[in-house]
């Protein structure tokens, strides 16, 4: 029967379909109810709100119709009873609920449907929200819980309903789950009263003994979510019952079982509440765990007795506390973490159906380590069945909470006391051998996150993205500071070697003390137990081990050479398909949310060879090349595309692992090998009916063995034949719109690293030229990034030289003067150097008036800084040195001149000057009358361009420094400042004859004190540029500069010269530095620290080994500065450091981190009330430090989070996170990175993030507030709504479980009831007040994720 639904429904529609639901068929009743349904949910809001006839006749029909004796129509009734009740006027929510609560069913076995409606109703009914008033129909709807449902709860109706829903013997669970939906939806404005009733109520249902065990699991549920809203003095007088209960020596098993239970959903319920009452109920749990009772338990055995299932049941619900404990209340539980972990490790080895002595044990283990395999009870059936041992839980439960413990107290804690791998670690490593798979699982699980915590950071996962999301040339920005120009490098075919496995790893040196030199001492038992392991057919027990192994390599950076014999042959035989393991079901694990299944245990076997190909030195890979060639070859065609891709990019490792350089000295010995691979990377690449995903790694890998075989040394491993097949390959796939982006790439490598030794025939490489040149014409910004670069080094490459013809240069031209008339500042800088090397070659061809009239709009139409300035110079001083340079020279200084920015322009004419060998109409000495006879800005140009000169001629340079200092004027304009920096410049190229001038006119002060620091600051930028020798004035300038820095003026530049001067001369000024910092005088404090700040964003080998041995000393002085200001510039001092230097502070970081964390909370004592005016206004002078500790925060989270308390760190977050606006939004981007980086932390905190969340989003400003602070208010409001978002994502499966056990959350962890209801309840929230905000952020986040 079709449902014939109007799209816009009346009341009348809903009196038509009303007396169907009374139809003697069945089946009627039920399409009735379902149009019924269908009519509410496409309906306006107000369908029955001004009909109460309609309304209460729906209302009997409905209800009636739960009465049914057919179950589907039943089950109809109550799906139609939630939008019913949405839409009904909230004058009639009593009588609904009355009808409800009066109902009787007539069959004995559906005695759940009234509990169920009730909960649908309470579920529909409109809800309060905290900090909100509360509304009309929202007091209608609590008035009617309040008045009708709570007495029926507690039995205090009047009328003849028998015992209440939560009394007598015959209470289900699902009454106690409308008690729980009713706490859930109404708890914030349910009374003390109300509150302590049902909280009794509840208690009083656990304590009777015939209550089944299903609706006591559900009474736990409602304590925790009671607990949110209990008072103090309630809750403490819970915890006081409680504890006197648990004191009874005489309490049954199953009682102390639930109270422990109650006491571990507390914890994780209101952890903050809960925590100041853990001191009194902790020893309780523990006392559950001594090794009293276990002993006790272990003779009862021995003397005949059976494990009871009660006792185990005790010791599982007292773990899982302890867990809880552990996880909601980290601080709290630090006293009493040696008695937790000993109570752990006592049962994780808890398996009294398998006693045995250790060292017995340990001897059996060794002489039967060949016959594993045969171990039928481990192996044959994948678990030990025996339905009487629960043992089995005990010991899982004790693995989960030893988990809890490495993720909670690993980081700056645990891991460095050395306690977790002193303790832990080895008992874990024992369990290896456990026998039953869950608990193995869960002993893997905690051993693999305790050595991924040991490195240095959280160990990305390998996807395509990072194997070929950028090309060569394009490596992430890097904050050091360069020692030379990087555009004059470039030009000589620079090359960034960073990632690219040229060179052979080499085994870390192990530190003698630490968590690395920890874990390389358990290396070898992990590896051997992890051997037996992998000998077995469990396939999640394997996939989890290789995981493992996989953790170990990548920690380690290789450390796994020696065992390379023991555990190839096994890698190996995981990566191959046997009939035993294909029909293997997907069997979830511990440790995350993946399946094991057999494919992702081959491609994880996959990922473990491309890990010992790139971590392990060739040297120690070269045994067994031949078994793992063979065993990729094999795997690299198969059908499922997952595998196939894995294995080309494994065959892609091992394909670096056998060509120089760093198989040098054997590469040819294994020739055949990598003629194995060429062929099949090859056949993978021309495969047109390969995913898109093969394809593209296949070319990727391609590109690799080409460019390892066309440098110097590995030329003759590919025969030219071979080589030229292969590039024609790659110019197929670069015409191909699928593969083009990874042939560019492809191309971009092979180009890159060719050599003189190998030559690409011309017509090959007209053809990539040209199309790659066309490419930078399309949307695609990766790909004209990617085909920038490839085209700058094909154009540099020695490879193909002489193969560009007239036409294919005069194509590229054309493109790249596009380019540069567009300002397309990706593709700026290595286009301006492709023209730079063409214009050496065809300067006929390059040097037009196209390109002068794209140069000169470009300086004179937008900002030309850094890497696209540096090779703009490069290509001026080629076409200067073709002499090609008069006519760029007229029209820059006829168009140009004053039109661009003078220091930029300058620059540009200055070069040209001097590349052009400084004859012809244009010389210095024009530029020199220039000055001599203009003010103003004409002068300034004139200036810059002879400084420019200055610089590039050095001693051959005519002029003298009265030059630059006749500029300088008593006020300070444009032209002295000009004349400082060209003076510096100029003096840079001449030290002698020009800072013994400049350090002599020092003593004028004034203004010119300050310019002519300007120019002392040029010189030391060029003079540690390039090097030069300060010889004797290096003494003077520092004596100068100090003496300088008394004017409040000079301070920063003078703090940048002494970071400078320390940068060229180290063993000198180091310890002069180190001085300053103890001074006395607050002010040289402050220029040291900020000269400290500069000094460390450069690269110099002298200057970071002393510095390695003052850094950290430096810091902590200057963080316990007296002074704020100074410890505000000590903060942005750390943050560089550990951005810039973050592999000298990151061992130390325990004696810094306290004074970053102090410095991050509110101070009262620097609050103040300014009257101003009629206003007063609140000032914080501790705000500006505040920030900068936050900053600080951010930074050190992103470059040592591995060797920061999550716990600590988490505190100051989310107290930023009610702090100011700027505050609030760094805590929203590092709670944004912590919800990847540390899930399971981030939910324990939800609670505590959505209480700050709320606030800010309730915030209302005064109707006087300005636009400023409207702004400010709007932008925070967005940055909240966007980690709300983010989070609701991100842990979507955690959240849909609405607090249901067992539900998956990141991390392998589960939710338990009652958790994070304030997180519930303030998404519910934001959704519906927020909807129309949420929707754009999701749709922005969506069109940011389409863009490529």
């Amino acid at each position: 029967m079709a449902t014939t639904v109007p799209t816009n429904p009346t009341s009348h529609t809903v009196s038509l379909l009303l007396t169907k639901i009374s139809d003697a068929d069945p089946d009627f009743r039920y399409m009735a109810l379902n149009d019924l349904l269908a009519t509410f949910n496409v309906a306006k809001p107000d369908i029955l709100q001004h009909d109460f006839n309609t309304s209460n006749r729906t209302l009997d029909e409905v209800v009636k119709a739960l009465s049914d004796q057919n179950g589907e129509v039943q089950n109809q009734a109550i799906k139609v009873l939630g939008p019913l009740v949405k839409k009904l006027p909230s004058p009639l929510y009593t009588t609904a609920m009355q009808k409800l609560i009066e109902l009787q069913s007539h069959n004995s076995d559906v005695n759940s449907v009234p509990a169920m409606a009730l909960k649908a109703v309470v579920e529909a009914l409109p809800r309060p929200v905290p900090g909100v008033a509360l509304t009309k129909e929202v007091q209608e709807a609590y008035d009617s819980i309040s008045k009708l449902l709570i007495p029926r709860f507690l039995g205090q109706t009047t009328s003849k309903q028998g015992p209440g829903l939560l009394q007598g013997g015959q209470v289900t669970s699902d009454s106690v789950d409308v008690l729980i939906e009713v706490v859930r939806c109404f708890g914030p404005v349910l009374t003390l009263v109300e509150i302590e009733a049902l909280h009794d109520a509840v208690l009083n249902l656990l304590a009777q003994e015939k209550c089944a065990s299903v609706v006591k699991k559900r009474a736990v549920a409602a304590v925790s979510m009671l607990a949110h809203y209990l008072s103090d003095d309630l809750l403490a007088a819970f915890v006081k019952r409680t504890v006197a209960l648990l004191r009874k020596s005489s309490m049954p098993p199953t009682t102390r079982r639930l109270y422990i239970t109650i006491l571990g959903s507390m914890a994780r319920s209101i952890p903050h509440r809960f925590g100041r009452y853990l001191p009194e109920v902790v020893s309780f749990v523990l006392d559950a765990l001594n090794e009293e009772e276990l002993q006790a338990q272990l003779e009862a055995i021995q003397e005949g007795s059976e494990t009871t299932s009660e006792w185990s049941d005790v010791r599982e619900a007292a773990l899982v506390a302890l867990d809880a404990f552990l996880s909601s209340c980290p601080n709290q539980m630090r006293p009493y973490t040696n008695d937790a972990i000993e109570a752990c490790l006592r049962y994780l080895k808890f398996d009294p159906n398998y006693a045995a002595d250790e060292d017995e044990e340990m001897e059996v283990e060794e002489e039967e380590d060949d016959d594993f395999d045969d171990d039928d009870e481990f192996e044959a059936d994948g678990n030990f069945d025996d339905d009487d041992d629960a043992s089995w839980k005990v010991r899982r439960c004790a693995a989960k909470a030893l988990h809890t413990i490495i993720s909670t107290r690993s980081s700056g804690d645990l891991l460095e006391s050395g306690v977790l791998y002193q303790k832990v670690a080895p008992a874990l490593v024992k369990r290896f051998d456990e026998r039953e798979e869950n608990v193995r699982l869960e002993v893997l699980s905690a051993v693999s996150l305790l050595i991924r915590k040991t490195g240095e950071g959280v160990i990305p996962d390998f996807t395509i993205d990072s194997a070929t999301g950028d090309s060569l040339g394009q490596a992430p920005q890097s904050r050091k500071r360069r020692r030379q120009s990087s555009a004059a490098g470039q030009v000589g075919m620079p090359v960034n070697l960073s990632g690219t496995g040229l060179t052979s790893p080499k085994a870390e040196k192990i530190p003698a003390t630490g968590p690395r030199a920890d874990l390389a001492a358990l290396t070898p038992a992990i590896v051997k137990s992890a051997t037996r392991l992998l000998k077995g057919k469990l396939i999640p027990t394997k996939q989890a081990t290789i995981n493992i192994l996989d953790d170990l390599i990548s920690v380690q950076k290789g450390g796994l050479a020696s065992y390379l014999d023991q555990i190839t042959d096994l890698i190996l035989d995981a990566i191959k398909v046997t009939g035993s393991s294909t029909s293997s079901a997907p069997v979830s694990f511990a440790g995350g949310s993946a399946s094991a299944t057999t494919n992702t245990l081959r491609i994880a076997a996959l990922r473990l060879i491309s890990s010992f190909a790139r971590n392990h030195s060739s040297n120690d890979l070269q045994p067994y090349l031949p078994k793992i060639v063979d065993g990729v070859v094999l795997v690299v065609h198969d059908r499922v595309y997952k595998i196939a891709a894995e294995a080309v990019q494994t065959a892609e490792e091992v394909s670096k692992a056998i060509t120089p350089p760093r198989a040098r000295m054997t590469a040819q010995k294994y020739k055949g090998e990598l003629q194995k691979l060429y062929s099949v990377i090859v056949d993978r690449t021309t495969d047109n009916d390969a995913d898109a995903e093969v394809r593209q790694k296949a070319i990727h890998a391609l590109g690799t063995l080409l460019s390892r075989t066309s440098g110097t040394e590995g030329a003759a491993l590919l025969s030219d034949v071979d080589r030229n097949t292969a590039l024609g390959h790659l110019k197929e796939r670069l015409f191909n719109e699928t593969t083009r982006l990874a042939a560019v790439r492809a191309i971009d490598t092979v180009a890159a690293f060719s050599s003189s030794e190998v030559s690409f025939d011309a017509p090959w490489t007209q053809e990539v030229v040209v199309e790659l040149a066309a490419q930078l014409r399309k949307a695609n910004r990766s790909l004209r990034g990617s085909s920038v670069m490839a085209l700058k080094h094909l154009v540099l490459s020695p490879a193909t030289k002489n193969t560009l013809d007239d036409a294919t240069v005069q194509k590229v031209v054309t493109a790249l003067v596009t380019v540069i008339t567009h300002y397309d500042a990706q593709l700026l800088g290595p286009g301006l150097l492709v023209l730079a090397r063409l214009a050496q070659e065809k300067p006929q061809i390059v040097v037009t008036e196209e390109l002068m009239t794209a140069l000169c709009k470009l300086l004179m139409e937008s900002t030309v800084t850094g890497t696209v300035l540096d090779s703009l110079l490069v290509l001026v001083h080629s076409i200067g040195q073709t002499g090609q340079g008069e006519v760029l020279m007229q029209r820059l200084l006829n168009e140009v001149a004053l039109s661009g920015d003078p220091s930029v322009v300058g620059k540009v004419i200055g070069t040209l000057l001097v590349a052009s060998g400084n004859k012809g109409t244009y010389t210095a000495e024009l530029f020199v009358q220039e000055i001599q006879k203009q003010k103003g800005e004409r002068a300034s140009l004139a200036l810059t361009i002879l400084g420019e000169a200055g610089l590039r001629l050095g001693d051959k340079f005519p002029y003298s420094p009265s030059l630059f200092l006749e500029q300088f004027h008593s006020e300070y304009d444009k032209t002295s400042l000009s004349a400082a920096v060209a003076l510096g410049r100029a003096g840079a190229g001449n030290v002698a004859a020009y800072v013994p001038v400049i350090l002599e006119s020092m003593h004028q002060g004034g203004n010119t004190q300050y310019l002519l620091l300007q120019s002392i600051k040029e010189v030391l930028q060029q003079v540690a540029m390039s090097s030069t020798d300060l010889g004797q004035l290096s003494t003077p300038i520092w004596n100068q500069i100090l003496a300088a820095s008394g004017s409040e003026d000079n301070k920063a530049v003078c703090a940048e010269c002494i970071g400078r001067l320390v940068i060229i001369d180290p063993k000198t000024y180091m310890l002069k530095l180190v001085s300053l910092l103890n001074d006395q005088s607050p002010l040289l404090r402050a220029i040291a620290i900020q000269a400290l700040r500069y000094t460390l964003p450069d690269e110099n080998e002298v200057f970071d080994s002393m510095l390695k041995s003052h850094l950290v000393d430096m810091l902590k002085t200057m963080l316990e500065d007296p002074e704020m200001e100074n410890r505000r510039h000590a903060m942005s001092t750390l943050n560089s450091a550990a951005h810039n230097k973050a592999d000298v502070i990151l061992g130390h970081l325990n004696k810094l981190m306290p004074c970053v964390m102090r410095e991050t909370v509110i101070k009262p004592e620097l609050i103040r009330e300014v009257q101003m005016g009629p206003f007063k206004h609140i000032i914080d002078d501790g705000l500006e430090l505040r920030k900068a500790a936050y900053e600080t925060l951010y930074a050190l989270m992103e470059t040592a989070f591995s060797r920061i308390s999550i716990i600590d760190l988490y505190d100051r977050i989310v107290a930023g996170l009610s702090d100011d606006n700027d505050i609030k939004a760094l805590c929203n981007l590092m709670v944004s990175k912590l919800a990847y980086i540390d899930p399971d932390e981030t939910i324990r905190r939800l609670d505590s993030i959505a209480e700050a969340f709320r606030k800010t989003l309730s915030t209302k400003l005064k109707d006087t507030a300005v636009k400023q602070e409207l702004e400010k208010q709007a932008e925070a409001n967005r940055a909240a709504l966007r980690v709300t978002l983010l989070l609701g994502e991100k842990l979507k499966a955690f959240l849909s479980a609405g607090g249901t056990v067992g539900a998956a959350v990141p991390g392998g962890s589960a939710a338990v009831p009652g958790t994070n209801q304030v997180w519930h309840s303030y998404w519910e929230w934001a959704s519906k007040d927020f909807k129309t905000q949420l929707q754009i952020l999701r749709d922005e986040d969506s069109k940011g994720a389409g863009v490529i």
